[in-house]
C-alpha cells in the first residue's frame, strides 16, 4: 500500500484496470434477441449482421509510473474495416496496417458520455490486443489520453466497478 499525494488515502500497489466484457449495445437487447442474432467472442462481437465490434485497449498514460493504465474498451468499426481485421488477425505483419476509424462503445461512469467518441484503432500483433487513439477534443477522456494521468486518478478508474 501507498499513501496517495492527492487524497492522502492508501491504494494498493497493484492497479486492477478498468475492462468492459461486451459493448453496450449487446446489453441493450433482449436476451432472445441476443440468443439469434448475436455472434460473439471475447475478441469481437457482430449484432444483426449489421454492427461490428472490437475489444481493444484505450492507453492513459500514468506519469508518476512512466508506464501506461489502460481501459479495456470495445470500439465500433464499419464492416469494411471489420473484414479486413479478419483477414490480418493473425498476420504478424498487422501492426502495419493503417488505423481504422472507430467509435468507442462503452460508456466509461465517472466521465461525460464517451459512447461514440471518435479514434483511430492501430492493430499491434497477433498475440496482443489492439490500441485506441482518440480524436483531439475537449472531451475529458481524450485530454487524459493526449496529456496523461496521475496514480491517483488510475485508482479512480480501477475502482470504478470495484
Amino acid at each position: 500500500m501507498n499513501t496517495c499525494s492527492q487524497c492522502g488515502k492508501d491504494h494498493a500497489d497493484d492497479l486492477g484496470e478498468l475492462a468492459f466484457r461486451r459493448p453496450d449495445a449487446l446489453f441493450e437487447l433482449s436476451p432472445e434477441e441476443r440468443e439469434h442474432n448475436v455472434k460473439q467472442s471475447n475478441d469481437w462481437c457482430v449484432i444483426a449482421g449489421e454492427r461490428f465490434f472490437l475489444r481493444a485497449l484505450l492507453p492513459l498514460s500514468v506519469v508518476e509510473l512512466n508506464d501506461s493504465y489502460c481501459i479495456g474498451i470495445w470500439v465500433e468499426l464499419q464492416p469494411s474495416a471489420f473484414e479486413r481485421v479478419c483477414e490480418l488477425w493473425r498476420d504478424e505483419r498487422q501492426a502495419a496496417e493503417p488505423p481504422f476509424t472507430v467509435r468507442l462503445a462503452n460508456s466509461i461512469p465517472t466521465l461525460p458520455q464517451t459512447l461514440g467518441l471518435e479514434g483511430l484503432l492501430q492493430l499491434s500483433g497477433p498475440t496482443s490486443r489492439p490500441s485506441v487513439t482518440l480524436s483531439t477534443s475537449s472531451h475529458p477522456l481524450a485530454v487524459e489520453q493526449a496529456k496523461g494521468i496521475s496514480l491517483h486518478r488510475a485508482h479512480e478508474y480501477s475502482v470504478v466497478f470495484a
